[in-house]
């Protein structure tokens, strides 16, 4: 740590002189995402555990203080200020071009977020500090004497951090920040099933627990039940009385002071574009247009009608769509696993090492898929639900399976985990645009390399397509109703209370939903400005090499990288030379 101390002064230094850096530009980035990871695991350690990342002590917790925000912003200024001084062009080396692009949108989009002000209206049921409590009690590290003095150090800071998250909401709410009633109701609703559980069944009881030492055990106990249970009280009466009378009445971000600049923040942060929401929407409609005109297409073959409405009600009451025990939703997702991952071999140069394995949801867990990557000897799994058979589509299934394994998030995130000389700040920052950008490009792909075994697959993937890229924008920028946004989610086949959760996604989330298309259309876009610029030298399997050969980087990197390889490859002599 003393190294990075010095380094952190060292830059600072630079920052208020007019003297040229003296180091080569390669190892002054490096040295800069040096810092940025030290700086970022001492500021905020919980990000460690959600990113496969050691720590060296487990007492930490990111401080919520505006003075400690205010100093963050100060730390990435003064990174900013020396990223600006290197010259993209003199990066030659592969590891510092994506630590340079990686750095680069990270702060860009973060700086860009300031006007947001995230820390006044931070009632959220998903990333509120009840959430990380949580999330952070499964994980806490005990067993022995040393990690259970760091646990208690830790969880002795909560009510603290709570006291000051109630002074920022206060403050949001003089300045005209809130959070909507309908999101403050879900999150008091929340802490009150918390404050429900008996002490010993409290999800926050899990290091005791799982820690076995009786002393320890009543150590925590009381620790719960005298600072941690009375401090969540605090907090739900707080929103109760004082918050919920005064949070917005609006979904729209545009309700809160600089709204437009906010939301187009969010979108940067979520898609690492300059796109506008207006021409998000406009593309997402387009897609959207397309999309049904092809289903009414495939309505016609499959059930005899060319009305949309009809197509969507056929499928969700077709019988022969829907699986009929348990053991044939198993036996189905990994015949289609097994099947897309040997014909990727005609489609792709190489694959993982790793494999995927099917694990589905536990009793007491929901969902309905996902792909868990692989941490340190945990390998890499798609969750499947084997609950309810009779209600889950075939097609559905046929979707979500090439989108989580092959040749959609295993190839991608299973390919990143072999790069080698990756900075590891790549663990801390993430790309959702280009992610689930490349998930929901292969979700088309899969079509194209024949793995649909059903004509409801074809339709099912491209009924909600792009919908997101229209109802988010519609939400913030066009003043659609609850009921409008609804309504355009469930024409797509979506059931009512998954059209909610998205719904309230967009107002805890802005431009979240749209970062699946956007991204998915880049690369798509991609694909065709190759194809038409190389013609006969377009070659498909190093086309997905380029794309993903770097990791899962800002779209405008990528397509840095397309546009010189499409030179490379259209001009082979002249490329040589230069």
């Amino acid at each position: 740590m003393r190294k990075y101390l010095y380094l952190f002064t060292f830059i600072i230094f630079l920052g208020c002189t007019e003297k040229p850096m003296t180091q080569p530009d390669e190892t002054v980035i490096i040295e800069l995402a040096d810092i940025y990871f030290a700086k970022t695991i001492e500021t905020h350690p919980e990000y460690a555990y959600f990113s496969d990342i050691p720590l060296d002590s487990h007492d930490g917790i990111s401080s919520n203080k505006l003075s400690d925000v205010k100093l963050w912003e100060d730390f990435e200024d003064s990174l900013y200020a020396e990223l600006s001084k290197i010259d993209e062009k003199k990066l030659l080396a592969r590891n510092a071009k994506i630590a340079y692009w990686f750095l680069k949108e990270d702060l860009e989009s973060s700086i860009s977020m300031r006007v947001c002000k995230p820390y006044l209206w931070n009632v959220n049921p998903e990333t509120g500090l009840q959430n990380i409590c949580i999330a952070i009690a499964q994980i806490q590290p005990v067993g022995t004497k040393e990690f259970r003095t760091q646990a208690v150090d830790r969880w002795n800071k909560l009510p603290s951090l709570i006291e000051t998250e109630i002074s920022n909401l206060k403050l949001g709410v003089s300045q005209g920040y809130t959070m909507p009633k309908e999101i403050t109701h879900t999150v008091i609703n929340q802490l009150q099933t918390l404050l429900d559980y008996t002490i010993a069944e409290s999800p926050f009881m899990s290091p005791a627990i799982r820690d076995g030492d009786t002393n320890f055990y009543s150590l925590w106990e009381n620790l719960i039940s005298d600072k941690i249970i009375p401090a969540i009280l605090i907090y739900q009466n707080f929103l109760i009385n004082e918050y919920l009378p005064a949070a917005r009445e609006d979904a729209s971000i545009l309700s809160l002071p600089s709204g437009n600049e906010c939301y187009q923040a969010y979108i940067r942060k979520f898609t690492s574009t300059n796109k506008t929401g207006a021409e998000i929407f406009d593309l997402g409609q387009k897609i959207v247009a397309i999309n049904k005109n092809k289903i009414t297409e495939l309505g016609v073959e499959l059930y005899n009608t060319n009305e949309f409405t009809e197509i969507i009600n056929f499928i969700t009451i077709d019988t022969s769509n829907y699986f009929t025990s348990s053991d044939e939703i198993l036996t189905t997702s990994k015949r289609l696993v097994e099947k897309a991952k040997k014909e990727c071999e005609k489609w792709f140069t190489s694959l993982p090492a790793m494999e995927v394995l099917i694990k589905p949801y536990e009793d007491y867990e929901t969902g309905s898929g996902a792909y868990e990557q692989a941490f340190g000897n945990k390998p890499a799994y798609f969750r499947i639900n084997l609950n309810n058979p009779q209600s889950q589509q075939k097609g559905n299934n046929e979707v979500l399976t090439f989108h989580e394994t092959y040749p959609g998030h295993h190839v991608q995130i299973g390919l990143e985990k072999e790069i080698e000389g990756l900075h590891p700040i790549s663990k801390l920052i993430s790309f959702v645009s280009y992610m689930e950008g490349w998930a929901r490009y292969c979700e088309e792909l899969s079509e194209e390399m024949g793995l649909y075994e059903s004509k409801s697959a074809l339709i099912t993937r491209r009924a909600w397509s792009a919908r997101g890229m229209v109802v988010d924008p519609g939400i913030h920028l066009k003043a659609w109703t609850k009921e409008q946004a609804i309504n355009y989610m469930v024409e797509s086949g979506m059931n009512e209370d998954m059209a909610l959760n998205l719904y309230r996604r967009s107002m805890l989330i802005p431009a979240q939903l749209t970062s699946y298309d956007v991204g998915g259309e880049e690369i798509k876009a991609l694909r065709k400005l190759a194809e038409t610029q190389l013609g006969e030298k377009f070659n498909i399997k190093e086309f997905h090499s380029k794309v993903l050969e770097n990791g899962a980087i800002p779209l405008n990197a990528l397509r840095k990288i397309i546009e010189e390889w499409i030179e490379e490859e259209a001009n082979p002599e002249t490329t040589k030379k230069n």
